[in-house]
């Protein structure tokens, strides 16, 4: 997962769904069944470019190769849970398919976060298996302030990471390995969360993380080593090609360099720059 920059929303984006709004608090109100017109759909283009295409969950490619969901990121109609303590209700992914065996969560709510439904900040484009899959109306917060029915007044601690608004950073609470394997980083609460509810380590992201996973852990490695300037110089360069925002799973990258070596990942193009104005610079970076 990585943080990325919110699109701005249409100057007359309130106005336009500002009877579904009213119909939605009349509903409520009148304890009748809730409509959700989904005028979301008419924005995905501009999710899509804010996220250059990528799902905002597993940062997979959506643009191109699939339909892709404007997704509620507190769901709107019902809200569902995963025992935390029970890994043999969480699922696994079938072999060679997009489809999850032995999800089980239960019922937490049958009335979901409907205020947020046409919340430009509610929203992000995630891919189907992401969406569909996994996350579906589970939305993780701490235990002790969730209230049933969910209120607007009530202040969630969420735990479910958001590429956009949530003041976490996913690098603080993301850790990959050289398999493409992604775990909670120190153990983080939000890393388990988002991990767990996104399903985040499914057998068909390691394989697709695998390869970018594995160079950059080995070029990490080169920058304790005894190199040259010029080694050090093509290796931070490659390193920020491949975090470049527009790379898909630019965020493992930019999560293994500043885990591995104490950097912010915002001082690599510092160094890049040091390294090409003056020669005599140290050729060790860290001891990683």
């Amino acid at each position: 997962m990585h943080k990325l920059t919110a699109p701005t929303p249409p100057a007359d984006f309130a106005l336009k769904v500002s009877a579904a709004v009213t119909a939605l608090q009349a509903g409520v109100i009148a304890g009748t069944t809730l409509v959700f017109p989904d005028l979301w759909k008419l924005h995905k283009e501009a999710f899509i470019k804010a996220q250059h295409g990528k799902c905002g969950f597993c940062e997979g490619p959506v643009w191109g190769l699939q339909y892709g969901d404007v997704e509620h990121f507190r769901p709107k109609a019902a809200v569902s849970e995963l025992d935390p303590l029970n890994p043999a209700t969480w699922g696994a992914e079938l072999p060679w398919s997009s489809r999850v065996k032995g999800r089980k969560p239960t019922l937490f709510s049958t009335q979901g976060y409907w205020w947020e439904c046409y919340n430009w900040e509610n929203y992000l484009l995630a891919c189907q298996v992401c969406n569909q899959q996994w996350k579906k109306n589970l939305f993780p917060v701490a235990a002790n302030n969730r209230l049933n029915p969910p209120a607007a007044a009530n202040a969630e601690h969420e735990l479910l990471l958001n590429a956009f608004y949530d003041h976490e950073h996913p690098a603080k609470h993301l850790a990959y390995g050289r398999l493409g394997e992604i775990m909670p980083f120190n153990n983080s609460p939000y890393g388990k969360a988002t991990i767990q509810t996104c399903g985040l380590d499914r057998p068909s992201l390691r394989q697709a993380r695998f390869k970018l996973a594995s160079t950059t852990h080995e070029r990490i490695d080169e920058l304790a080593n005894d190199i040259t300037e010029r080694e050090l110089l093509w290796i931070l360069k490659a390193v920020s090609r491949d975090g470049e925002e527009k790379q898909w799973y630019c965020g493992m990258v930019r999560a293994i360099f500043e885990q591995r070596t104490g950097h912010a990942w915002a001082e690599l193009q510092e160094m890049i720059d040091a390294l090409e104005q003056k020669p005599d610079l140290s050729t060790r970076l860290c001891d990683c």
